[in-house]
């Protein structure tokens, strides 16, 4: 994890840094973003947070802010950790909007909020140069937190997948258009490959690895118990039953090509796939 934080009135005038030691995750319904900083003041400076709000962007789309109140950032390194709220929806984008050459995970980062400084009474006069004019060593000076240009928040996307996905997916359902059980003993032996080959492919969708997620995907469906070729025979309306037929053979000759690359003749653009087969879906243009 790479990241940087610089705790500054506009830009210009740092008082101190936040650096990134660690991401963690929490929530199922509501998931929430852990972010632990430790804070690192100018020499001979003390400052203290007293609201400050730290808000996350993906590409210009807000993915949550967190809020801390009254903590100090003093000589022997200060642990600050930001909470940030999002969503399901707001993650799954995230990691949609990922390409192949995507190497890491980035969010913008942007401090706002309002916080003091003091420098000691002791610090020698190199110390005290760019100051407010009238300030003196050993008084409280307010200032408002402005960040100029957003700090970029990088992670790996083995990080990414880890630390932020896995624990605030559900235990017991992998969500997708249909719910399979994941711990269900009936069902366990019949299914059990099936479920396991779309979780690697889950895995495969958030570290960027296209051929991979074709191939487990097409796998789990090949070890579906039953005959497969009557998943269709509950439709009552003989157009939709065709139409559906024949997306899912059409699926299914993508899914099992041999040409499936993301080298530069064929970049996998995987938000055009999805359209392209739900559009069929639906009857749009095919």
């Amino acid at each position: 994890m790479i990241a940087t934080i610089e705790i500054s009135e506009g830009g210009w005038r740092n008082y101190a840094t936040l650096d990134l030691k660690s991401v963690a995750s929490l929530g199922r319904i509501i998931p929430r973003l852990q972010l632990n900083f430790e804070g690192r003041p100018e020499s001979y400076t003390k400052v203290v947070l007293d609201d400050a709000t730290l808000r996350l962007e993906f590409r210009n789309e807000l993915i949550g802010e967190g809020r801390v109140t009254g903590i100090e950032i003093t000589y022997d390194r200060s642990a600050v950790t930001f909470e940030v709220v999002t969503s399901q929806r707001l993650l799954r984008h995230v990691t949609d909007g990922l390409t192949s050459a995507d190497p890491v995970v980035q969010l913008d980062a942007r401090l706002h909020g309002r916080g003091r400084v003091r420098v000691d009474p002791s610090a020698p006069e190199s110390n005290r140069m760019a100051r407010p004019v009238g300030w003196e060593p050993g008084q409280w000076w307010p200032f408002a937190l402005h960040a100029g240009m957003p700090s970029a928040l990088q992670f790996s996307r083995a990080d990414w997948y880890q630390q932020v996905l896995s624990p605030t997916r559900s235990e017991r359902f992998r969500y997708l258009e249909v719910a399979l059980p994941l711990d269900d003993s009936a069902l366990g032996a019949e299914w059990g490959k099936a479920v396991g080959l779309l979780v690697n492919a889950e895995r495969a969708y958030a570290a960027g690895d296209d051929p991979s997620v074709f191939q487990q995907l097409r796998g789990a469906l090949d070890s579906l118990p039953g005959a497969k070729q009557q998943i269709l025979a509950g439709i009552s309306d003989d157009k939709k039953r065709a139409d559906l037929e024949n997306l899912l053979k059409q699926a299914g000759q993508f899914l099992g090509s041999s040409g499936i690359s993301v080298g530069p003749e064929r970049v996998l653009n995987r938000t055009f796939v999805c359209w392209r087969l739900g559009s069929r879906a639906l009857g749009g243009p095919g």
